[in-house]
């Protein structure tokens, strides 16, 4: 919880920041481009760490296999949900509330989509990148860092876990600024209201349904299911928790891990294509509790500053249910 406030700082001072400046008429184009080189920079040293990571190694095989079968079903599940309460509150596929695009006129709001908003997202070429980077970064930490010396492997987790904090600080400070100079997020929330606590729930629920249905599938048990799938991409937190109710766990403790890493990688790859292919809101259930921090500036980049919002949101709810509902349901 220290690190998302330090991160919530650097985001607020960038807005302040940013929403002062551009009260002088002064902007700052070259921020978009920043962003995504260090975008870049975090899934390569990401992409290290998993790989150096012995426990990500060794449950690469059947237990990996699960954990993916579970994340997919996670996110289809969540992205139905997040469509179903999306097509219910009017919103199109922008996340813009249809009635509001028909101008005085009368024009239809078919004609309006095609002449508002010009932001499509990130290319395909950038989630190429990323996946690239991500792999990459992957297969060196699996060749040339996994198995060193313990003393070496301890430096190593320092350096990079503090350069990943380094970095999403960079990250979270320019996506202030490029909130701070923009009033679209205000507009968006007055609009929204309570509304924008609806996709999180439809997220949670979606994920919690679609996912424990395939922990029973694949021979899970139901507390077992409930807890790895309430996890929500928390990788830190949740299969510790799991772990610490007994050696009877340490499977579902596994899964749980490999589970919430894949949900958040999946969040950074493919958040881009599903905003571009399928829905802004739809991505901002990809990656669950991450849409909050790691993937926020994807988010931003990839939707613009009004899908912020409800990522937002939707990683404070679910981390805040994570927090507590592990716990409760683990007995510990």
């Amino acid at each position: 919880m220290k690190l998302l406030a330090l991160y919530w700082s650097f985001l607020v001072i960038g807005y302040i920041f940013a929403w002062k400046t551009a009260r002088k008429g002064r902007s700052f184009p070259w921020v978009a481009t920043a962003m995504l080189g260090t975008v870049y920079g975090l899934c390569f040293i990401m992409g290290l760490r998993m790989g150096s990571n012995e426990q990500v190694i060794a449950n690469l095989g059947t237990i990996g296999l699960m954990s993916l079968v579970i994340t997919i079903f996670c996110i289809v599940g969540s992205m139905g949900a997040i469509f179903l309460t999306r097509k219910i509150f009017g919103m199109d596929r922008k996340g813009r509330f249809i009635a509001d695009l028909q101008d005085a006129s009368g024009e239809q709001p078919a004609e309006a989509l095609r002449q508002t908003d010009d932001q499509e997202g990130m290319d395909l070429k950038s989630t190429f990148i990323i996946l690239g980077l991500v792999a990459a970064g992957m297969l060196i930490g699996a060749f040339f860092i996994l198995g060193r010396a313990p003393r070496t492997m301890t430096l190593f987790d320092v350096a990079t876990n503090d350069t990943l904090i380094v970095l999403l600080c960079i990250l979270m400070f320019f996506v202030g600024l490029d909130l701070g100079g923009s009033e679209e997020v205000i507009r968006s929330v007055r609009r929204a209201g309570l509304r924008v606590l609806a996709f999180p729930v439809a997220t949670m629920i979606g994920t919690m349904v679609a996912g424990v249905a395939a922990c029973l599938l694949m021979g899970l048990t139901l507390k077992e299911g409930s807890a790895i799938c309430i996890g929500f991409g928390w990788y830190s937190y949740a299969p510790i928790v799991i772990a610490s109710a007994g050696q009877q766990y340490m499977i579902a403790s596994a899964i749980s891990f490999m589970h919430n890493v894949i949900r958040e990688v999946t969040g950074i790859i493919f958040i881009p294509l599903v905003a571009k292919k399928i829905g802004y809101m739809e991505s901002t259930g990809v990656p669950g509790i991450a849409a909050m921090d790691v993937c926020l500036p994807i988010v931003e980049r990839s939707c613009g500053p009004n899908a912020v919002v409800y990522a937002f949101a939707t990683g404070v709810i679910m981390c805040i249910v994570t927090s507590l509902g592990v716990p409760l349901i683990m007995g510990v």
